[in-house]
């Protein structure tokens, strides 16, 4: 008696037969002869292929920079100096902050910051 696994690999190779017919006059078209296990091999192999080929297309062209997290070198380059001078600016308005704040204490009266390394930050 054979077992389930023989029988669906038997199943797979059982040969079909696929025929287009022209509907007005039944004229045969064309004929294929199919097995389950021919078609499933075709698809698996076909999209094997347009995988391989989206995979290379984001990889190696343009459309890379649609795909979230991948971007052009020039634009991180941009970023990083960009980065680089809201820090500096950052720097500079606390340094004037705490100017205007001595300032201020020194106006109303106040001896201004006793640290004289607060500026420096």
């Amino acid at each position: 008696m054979p077992t389930k696994r023989k029988k669906f690999l038997e199943q797979l190779r059982y040969p079909l037969r696929l025929v287009v017919i022209n509907d007005e006059t039944f004229e045969e078209k064309i004929s294929f002869k199919l097995t389950p296990m021919n078609i499933f091999v075709a698809l698996s192999s076909f999209l094997v292929v347009f995988v391989t080929i989206i995979i290379l297309l984001v990889f190696y062209t343009p459309f890379r920079e649609l795909v979230p997290g991948y971007s052009d070198t020039e634009t991180k380059a941009r970023a990083i100096e960009l980065e680089n001078k809201v820090d500096s600016f950052k720097e500079v308005l606390d340094a004037k902050h705490i100017f205007n704040e001595n300032l201020k204490s020194i106006l109303s009266g106040g001896s201004g910051l006793s640290d004289s390394t607060a500026l420096e930050k």
